[in-house]
């Protein structure tokens, strides 16, 4: 289900232009439907039910198994959002002082916030690519690697453009060095481009359901290549078996070192991950492959169209090595990001991109041709 089928089911998109799912995705009607049913089931059984509580939880690892299932040679974690993924990783890991870690400079606050806490708590150095030089990305990281790298952790599209960088390619350069680890923020990857996290070189790849794919709010996962899970200290026990703290004093409890429940520990509404199924099942209906094309001939269209407005101009990839995909950034050199505020006074929703003086449109499965249009209708009457 898509484009106008699936339009008629998302509020968001009957009185508005929405073009923002690269933020969040407006949910279907039946989808908030179902996560709110099992909600209120939940309340009425009591949060604290035993029984239904538990019958979430393992509902909710059915899902996960299901996603692992698409996400080949690697377990599936199902966590509250992409931040907490990046956490589990990233403080999962063992740092010691002068321990280096590498980054570009498209990525996520999630990410650099918490690199952040990693170098005051551990004193880790970092190194930054530059991802609008005109010199390649893998050469740029070629020449930062070294015995000290621990982890390399780049966006698999940026959120800031929406190009798709080179993460295979960056892959191959990073497994030149058996010490370090790749981490790839697909936040802005699952439900825009197909994604398969193996083939991109990944350690670990972090995604969520909140964006492309137009889950409620609330749900994100963790790919970890199945070599790689044991290497995570927050990686906890499984909790299907009694525990005594006095077991700590004769050793560390043992851990499940082929699932992804170990990464999952905390409370949280289990029943309400239905919706993200829910959702999955849109993607799986025509093919990941499918949708991804669908969206990406809106985002050609879109491109093609704004190239015959004065003042408004694609930002587009600086080298070959980077794809487009169905997130565009334009630039408006009168107005910059402003020009987000004049697009909601049309009832056109953008995010505002000041890094580049303009809008990030983002194209999700729900769009149309019609919306396009609205927008570079919107465009136009702004005589720039």
């Amino acid at each position: 289900m898509y484009g106008h089928d699936l339009r008629l089911l998302i509020p968001a998109a009957l009185h508005q232009t929405y073009l923002n799912t690269a933020t969040l995705g407006p949910t279907p009607t039946p989808v908030s439907a179902a996560a709110c049913a099992a909600e209120i089931k939940w309340e009425e059984m009591g949060p604290g039910h035993v029984p239904y509580y538990v019958e979430g939880r393992d509902k909710a690892r059915q899902f996960a198994k299901r996603i692992e299932t698409a996400m080949p040679r690697g377990t599936v974690s199902l966590v509250e959002n992409n931040s907490q993924a990046i956490l589990r990783v990233l403080w999962g890991l063992s740092w010691n002082d002068g321990d280096e870690l590498v980054t570009t400079d498209h990525e996520h606050p999630a990410l650099l916030f918490t690199i952040a806490s990693l170098m005051r708590r551990f004193g880790v150095k970092v190194k930054i690519l530059t991802v609008d030089s005109p010199e390649p990305l893998p050469e740029q990281l070629r020449k930062c690697l070294g015995p000290r790298t621990k982890l390399v952790a780049i966006s698999h599209v940026s959120y800031l453009t929406g190009w798709r960088l080179p993460v295979e390619k960056l892959g191959a350069v990073i497994r030149e060095y058996p010490q370090a680890r790749f981490l790839v923020d697909g936040a802005q990857a699952l439900g825009n481009i197909t994604v398969n996290p193996f083939a991109t070189g990944a350690d670990y790849y972090v995604f969520c359901g909140h964006k492309w794919m137009m889950a409620p709010p609330g749900w994100a996962g963790l790919w970890v290549k199945t070599t790689r899970l044991a290497e995570l200290a927050t990686l906890w026990p499984i909790d299907n078996r009694p525990f005594d703290a006095h077991d700590l004093e004769r050793g560390a409890w043992p851990l499940e070192l082929d699932n992804g429940q170990g990464l999952e520990f905390g409370s949280r509404a289990w029943p309400r991950v239905v919706g993200w199924s829910i959702t999955w099942d849109y993607f799986e209906e025509e093919g990941f492959a499918k949708q991804s094309l669908y969206q990406g001939m809106l985002a050609q269209r879109l491109i093609r169209e704004v190239g015959r407005i004065p003042g408004v101009e694609v930002v587009a990839p600086p080298q070959t090595d980077y794809h487009e995909s169905a997130l565009v950034c334009l630039r408006c050199p009168k107005l910059g990001s402003t020009l987000a505020s004049e697009l909601w006074a049309r009832h056109v929703v953008v995010k505002p991109v000041p890094e580049y003086q303009g809008i990030r449109v983002a194209l999700g499965l729900f769009n149309t041709q019609e919306d396009i249009d609205r927008l570079i209708d919107s465009l136009r009457a702004l005589n720039f």
